[in-house]
């Protein structure tokens, strides 16, 4: 186990480590106990995650330890019967009677948005779910910047995940800051585009592998920076990293930067 660094979770209160366990690449609950053996307690998984399997995975992996864990989930769903199904199914399969935080999953248009906060919106359900307890914390997701982030601006949510590594600076525009005016806590994904940035072909340049998590840990709005179990002997190390060193320094986040714009102009990230 390592001594990962920790913080508050955005308006949400919870005490989280800054490194979580990103679901959907896992097939084993072995390999999700490994991850959570290092010492993180956030884990984030889907009811879309492959094919549902993924919860049911994660709930083998978690028994007998869910009080050490924040455990968030995901609905696609967008109309408010199917999102409390699928809540209710993620309930089941995860063996717990509540998720710390349940999320609207993959909110990236206008349209989506409007039939999710409109009547009979997957909204109302999250909003019941609360009030019952079966979740404490409501979070939406996207991979559309600028529509999360407009998600982000009603002050509904209590967390948000999206994607930002050192090549991609967009949200620091388009979506930190309704973030911040909301407390909102602020989760990432792809800090490595799921490890596409690593891939250099042998360029000497590339950056250890920690520090594109400092990098954006580094970043003042962000709470929580994801790694999926792609593979988990990485995922140790990365924990490994961030246990010895959680920050970058300024020439350090300038060659990450540059090395980040880089590759994305050479078209490594699509």
């Amino acid at each position: 186990m390592y001594d990962l660094p920790t913080t508050t979770l955005g308006r949400t209160g919870l005490t989280v480590t800054r490194l979580g366990i990103g679901g959907a690449y896992c097939e084993t609950a072995d390999g999700y106990r490994a991850a959570l053996d290092c010492g993180v307690t956030y884990l984030d998984t889907a009811r879309a995650y492959r094919d549902g399997d993924d919860e049911r995975v994660v709930g083998e992996a978690i028994a007998g330890r869910r009080h050490e864990i924040v455990l968030a989930s995901k609905s696609g769903a967008r109309d408010a019967a199917g999102a409390r199904e699928e809540l209710e199914t993620s309930l089941r399969l995860l063996g717990t009677d509540y998720l710390d935080i349940w999320q609207i999953h993959y909110l990236n248009t206008q349209e989506e948005r409007e039939r999710v906060l409109g009547p009979g919106g997957a909204m109302e359900t999250a909003v019941v779910a609360r009030e019952q307890g079966l979740i404490r914390f409501i979070g939406v997701t996207g991979h559309v910047w600028a529509e999360v982030g407009q998600a982000v601006a009603t002050g509904l949510f209590d967390t948000v995940l999206c994607w930002y590594n050192c090549a991609m600076p967009e949200p620091e525009e388009l979506l930190f800051p309704h973030a911040v005016a909301h407390n909102t806590g602020v989760v990432i994904m792809n800090a490595t585009r799921t490890d596409k940035l690593l891939d250099a072909s042998g360029a000497p340049d590339v950056p250890p592998i920690g520090d594109f998590y400092r990098y954006v840990l580094g970043h003042p709005a962000v709470s929580v920076v994801l790694r999926g179990l792609r593979d988990v002997e990485r995922f140790e190390t990365v924990a490994r990293a961030l246990a010895e060193r959680e920050t970058l320094t300024d020439e350090e986040r300038s060659q990450i930067e540059a090395y980040g714009a880089k590759m994305r102009a050479a078209g490594k990230l699509d």
